[in-house]
C-alpha cells in the first residue's frame, strides 16, 4: 500500500501528470465559491426566504428557547452559550466537509474527461510495455454513480441522528464522502485499464490496497481545504 501511495505522490512532480490534476481542482474551487457566494446572497436577501413561514417560526421559537434557557438562575447565559457553540461548531465542520466534497465531485466530474489522458501519462511513465484494455461505456459509469450516489444519500438522510453526535458527525460524514470517492475513482479508471471480468474481481472495497491508498489521497485532499 506505502509502496503504491509513494508512487503515486512521486507522479505529482511530473509536469504531464500534473496539469492534468491541477486545472480540475482550481476550475472546481472557482465553481464552489461561485455557488456558495451566490446561495448565500439568495439567502441573505430573498424575500422568498426570509419571508417564508418556516423561517419566521424558526425564529420565534430560537427566540422562545433562548428567553427559557436564559432564565435559568446563575447557569442560563453560560447553557446558552455553550448550545450556541456546540450548534456553530457542528455547523462550521459539516459546511467545510460539504465545501470539500463539493470542490472534490466538481474536480472528479472534470478530470472524469480526461482519465484516458491521464491513464496513458501514467502508462507511458511506469508502464511502456505493458498493454491495457478497458470495457464499459461513459453512459454506463454515469448510470452507475448515479445510482451509487443516490443509494448514499438514502444512507445519509436515514442516519441524519448522527450528525448531532460530536466527532462521530464528522467521522461518519467523512466515511460516506470516501465511499463515493473510492467508488468513482476505481470505476472511472477500472473501465479504462481492466476486463471486465479482472475489474469484478477488484472492485470491492475490502480490496484493502487500493482502498487504503484511495483513503489516504482523500484525507489528504480534504485536510487542507479543512485547515
Amino acid at each position: 500500500m506505502f509502496d503504491l501511495l509513494l508512487k503515486t505522490l512521486a507522479d505529482l512532480k511530473e509536469p504531464a501528470i500534473l496539469w492534468r490534476l491541477f486545472v480540475p481542482f482550481v476550475a472546481a474551487i472557482i465553481l464552489v465559491s461561485l455557488m456558495g457566494y451566490g446561495i448565500f446572497g439568495v439567502f441573505l436577501v430573498s424575500d422568498f426566504v426570509t419571508q417564508s413561514p418556516f423561517v419566521q417560526e424558526m425564529g420565534v421559537w430560537t427566540s422562545e428557547a433562548e428567553q427559557s434557557i436564559g432564565a435559568i438562575p446563575f447557569i442560563g447565559g453560560v447553557l446558552i452559550w455553550i448550545v450556541g457553540m456546540v450548534f456553530a461548531v457542528i455547523a462550521g465542520i459539516l459546511g467545510v466537509l460539504l465545501g470539500s466534497y463539493l470542490i472534490l465531485l466538481f474536480a472528479m466530474i472534470i478530470t472524469g474527461f480526461m482519465t484516458d489522458s491521464l491513464v496513458k501519462a501514467v502508462h507511458d511513465k511506469h508502464y511502456p510495455n505493458t498493454d491495457y484494455s478497458g470495457h464499459g461505456t461513459m453512459t454506463g459509469m454515469i448510470w452507475k454513480l448515479l445510482v451509487y450516489g443516490f443509494l448514499l444519500l438514502l444512507l445519509f438522510i436515514v442516519t441524519i441522528p448522527m450528525l448531532f453526535i460530536p466527532l462521530v458527525n464528522v467521522v461518519w460524514f467523512w466515511l460516506l464522502g470516501f465511499m463515493f470517492f473510492r467508488y468513482s475513482i476505481v470505476l472511472d479508471v477500472g473501465q479504462v485499464i481492466l476486463p471486465e471480468k479482472m475489474f469484478n474481481e477488484v472492485k470491492h472495497m475490502t480490496n484493502w490496497t487500493p482502498t487504503s491508498a484511495v483513503a489516504a489521497l482523500f484525507l489528504m485532499s480534504t485536510l487542507p481545504l479543512i485547515g
